[in-house]
């Protein structure tokens, strides 16, 4: 609408025109009973008060659509730069922390310097002995122990965990304090208790973070889990069996076991050990004998091919996790497919006159991969195209997904018709497996 039309829109009186112009036209009155067009510019008294009253009120329409928009633009900046101030301050978990009571922190793994103890405590290329890791680290290791409701006063399970900050986050497995339905206790090494609670808790990569209200903790110092060696000596601390800080040494047997979960979408890297892992151990440090935490032990796995070895989850493949667990109280965007398979290599494939790729053993009926036509006993040989075979393609594959992408899978069956070659297509969801743990702690 133009000036002009606004301006149109007000009335005018004419109350003052003449009936009559003097030369026997038509009265005011008359004009008015006839149809006419909207004035015009030219049609226009410019003297007359109605006008410049009209006039007066367009401008002030005008001025107040004016200062409506300047306002909502100039908030709506305001909140853009305190949200940008906000998460320069807070971190960007700062509007979980509104639920969460102001727990969750934006947190890199901090790097602590290690204590400086008597040249008895070191060898001759300036390491700590086992003594000197039991002297220098075992306040940083905790005992956790674990209550549910309607079990009178008895902890019903127990476990190990890391101090993280002097402030009191420690990290643990997530199995340790998954069944705390009536609280956490966790005991310091000079015996001081405190309640803890949940700040994240992961069951995929059996990693959880809890917190106490303590200050002037001594948290760990953690390595580098890429430089470890096999061979190399290693210590571990925790409580087993209730046994506050209990030292045992041992080696590195083996680096990058993929410890799979259940549906088979997370596998963390562990480092295995010939160091005694009991359960209580669950959630302590496994130590290099620079002092430094490289792994967090975990209680001996169900399955007999597993008895008798000891694993701790790798630091660097924790550390991502943790600090998830940190800022957001969980793992953003982590994928799962909803099946348990194994993996069958290119040699294994010619060995058995199959295709290589990975098994299909379970099929999780939660997952939409169960509405599809796949079957335990296929084998699927790519996604999207790209071949997997083994657990570090299939996850290389989905770190490059999110929960509710779509996903085409190639299978491959052999039954008593024949061999048959085929596609499906199911959403990825989201992840919550967990480690295939015993119930034991």
């Amino acid at each position: 609408m133009s000036f002009f039309d606004e301006l149109g829109s007000y009335p005018h009186n004419n109350e003052t025109d003449g009936m009559t112009d003097g030369g026997g036209n038509e009265t005011s009155a008359e004009k008015s009973q006839q149809p006419s067009s909207a004035a015009k510019p030219d049609d226009t008294d410019f003297s007359s008060e109605e006008f410049w009253n009209g006039v007066a009120a367009v401008r002030k329409k005008k001025s107040r659509k004016f200062w409506t928009v300047a306002l909502i633009c100039t908030l709506l900046i305001v909140i853009a730069a305190s949200a940008v101030i906000t998460v320069a301050i807070k971190g960007r978990g700062w509007l979980a922390n509104l639920i969460a009571g102001d727990q969750l922190i934006e947190f890199t793994l901090p790097i602590a310097e290690t204590p400086r103890l008597d040249d008895s405590f070191y060898d001759d290329e300036g390491r700590y002995t086992a003594q000197g890791i039991a002297e220098a680290i075992s306040p940083s290791v905790v005992s956790i122990e674990i209550y549910q409701t309607g079990a009178s006063f008895v902890a019903i399970g127990q476990g190990s965990g890391i101090i993280m900050t002097e402030d009191g986050y420690i990290l643990t497995n997530a199995h340790v304090v998954d069944g705390a339905s009536q609280g956490i206790k966790v005991v310091l090494w000079d015996k001081t208790e405190y309640e803890a609670k949940i700040i994240g808790l992961d069951s995929a990569s059996d990693i959880a973070v809890i917190k106490i209200a303590a200050k002037g903790l001594s948290p760990a110092q953690f390595g580098d889990s890429e430089n470890v060696s096999v061979g190399e000596d290693v210590v571990t601390i925790g409580s087993p069996a209730g046994f506050y800080g209990t030292v045992t040494k041992g080696i590195v047997s083996g680096l990058d076991r993929q410890i799979k979960v259940e549906n088979s979408s997370v596998a963390m890297e562990c480092i295995q050990i010939d160091a005694a892992i009991n359960p209580g151990n669950s959630g302590g440090a496994l130590l290099n004998m620079w002092g430094q935490v490289i792994g967090i032990t975990s209680s001996k796995l169900a399955s007999n091919d597993y008895d008798g070895i000891g694993f701790a989850i790798s630091i660097n493949a924790a550390k991502p996790i943790i600090e998830n667990l940190m800022e957001y109280g969980y793992v953003q965007n982590r994928v799962r497919i909803g099946i348990t398979f194994y993996a069958i290599s290119e040699t294994t494939a010619q060995m058995y006159g199959t295709r290589a790729g990975i098994y299909v053993v379970e099929i999780d009926e939660d997952c939409d991969i169960a509405n599809t036509q796949l079957q335990p006993e296929d084998i699927i040989t790519e996604f999207d195209g790209v071949a997997v075979s083994d657990s570090e393609s299939v996850q290389a594959f989905l770190a490059t997904k999110k929960p509710g992408d779509t996903v085409t899978a190639t299978v491959y069956r052999v039954s008593e018709s024949g061999e048959e070659e085929f596609e499906i297509e199911f959403e990825l969801m989201e992840d919550n497996g967990s480690l295939i743990e015993n119930s034991e702690r």
